[in-house]
């Protein structure tokens, strides 16, 4: 154990989702003012990332083995195989790695484990919770800034309250910031092609914006589009077929069925999403039912542009948007009522920007990189102290 809880030595967990690239090329890109800051090297420790180069040095045999399990599985190994190195084991999400990792624990006497924090966002989904109600006693603390899913935890698995701590989420508010968007990238004034020709006001002068994929049911959102002539790009990935939920739903079958005029789908860099945001009168959540906050990252990058939210209602989304205040809320898979809410906005718009400047201000006093970190450094402090 260190003398000063400030200069632990902290064993990370990531999950493999992250690399290539790892960590510290992604740090290397914020740096370079190309994507947002990892917060995680904000944290005042000494910090070993457990990945795929397995950087803690595990034999020759020890890698052969590793090289014919499933990775999680095998960082779950070399992190129980090195953890007396460390003063304490942080996983970021690693659910794959950190939940068996947790379930050795509980059956490791506990002077020879080490205090493991975990940080997740959906633990009530399937096999994870099933784990975890056995894991639980393994992990020092469970970090769950839903409060859904903390109250899941308390609540349906038994984890005692003083082990489950929920801070809100974080947003790079110096990258996602409205000032940094240059003039000619905010182009919100522009009409489409087909505005003449459209009947009612001139809906086709106004860009909105949605992003994301998982349980996003962009399928309702543009069926509430369709005929409004709003133009609206979809920063997503595309995968045809029915392995595209929101495509199925829609009646694809592999075809790629037509989008509306004006919807235009596709992924974009941090910086294009960034200039996307700039120029949309507000953006659009809209989410299949979950009892976690699917979406977090999107709402807070928009609150943090200055932009409101119109996201649907669901049990897990409750800890960022307040009505009518920084956006607004609609019923689940109810297109009409997306519509309606969507034609509200655009007719006034002093509304919105009013919405977009109180996003602004709340991220920056609730969502901001500092008050994150200090609240994972109380964390982790707390545990190797």
């Amino acid at each position: 154990m260190t003398d000063s809880p400030q200069r632990a030595r902290i064993l990370v967990m990531v999950s493999a989702g992250w690399f290539p690239p790892y960590l510290e090329e992604v740090a290397e890109q914020a740096e370079a003012g190309t994507r947002s800051k990892v917060w995680l090297y904000d944290l005042p420790y000494d910090l070993t990332v457990l990945d795929q180069r397995f950087v803690t040095g595990p034999s020759k045999v020890r890698r052969l083995i590793y090289g014919r399990l499933p990775l999680p599985l095998a960082f779950a190994a070399e992190a129980f195989r090195v953890r007396k190195k460390y003063d304490a084991i942080f996983a970021w999400g690693a659910e794959a790695a950190s939940l068996p990792l947790a379930l050795a624990f509980r059956f490791t006497p506990r002077r020879k484990r080490a205090p493991l924090v975990t940080l997740y966002s959906w633990i009530s989904s399937g096999m994870k919770a099933k784990l975890l109600r056995f894991a639980w006693p393994g992990i020092t603390t469970l970090v769950l800034p839903p409060t859904a899913q903390a109250e899941f935890a308390v609540k349906q698995l038994g984890v005692p309250a003083e082990r489950v701590t929920s801070p809100k989420w974080v947003v790079d508010t110096e990258f996602f910031n409205p000032d940094l968007v240059k003039p000619e990238a905010v182009d919100v004034t522009a009409v489409a092609e087909d505005a003449d020709d459209a009947d009612g006001p001139d809906h086709g002068a106004v860009t909105i914006c949605s992003a994301g994929r998982e349980m996003r049911d962009f399928a309702t959102l543009i069926a509430a589009l369709d005929g409004t002539g709003i133009r609206c790009h979809i920063a997503g990935s595309l995968v045809a077929g029915m392995d595209d939920r929101w495509r199925a739903e829609l009646g694809d079958r592999g075809e790629r069925v037509a989008l509306p005029e004006g919807v235009t789908f596709g992924p974009l860099t941090p910086i294009e999403m960034r200039e996307l945001y700039a120029r949309s009168r507000f953006v659009v959540l809209p989410l299949h039912p979950s009892d976690t906050d699917h979406g977090i990252s999107c709402m807070i990058e928009a609150f943090a542009m200055g932009r409101a939210v119109v996201c649907t209602r669901v049990d897990g989304q409750r800890d960022a948007l307040e009505e009518g205040v920084n956006g607004a809320f609609v019923p689940a898979h109810d297109a009409a009522a997306l519509r309606a809410q969507i034609l509200e906005l655009i007719a006034d718009p002093e509304r919105a920007e009013a919405m977009g400047r109180e996003a602004r201000r709340l991220a920056e006093a609730e969502f901001g990189m500092d008050r994150w970190v200090s609240a994972l450094t109380e964390v982790l402090d707390a545990v190797v102290s």
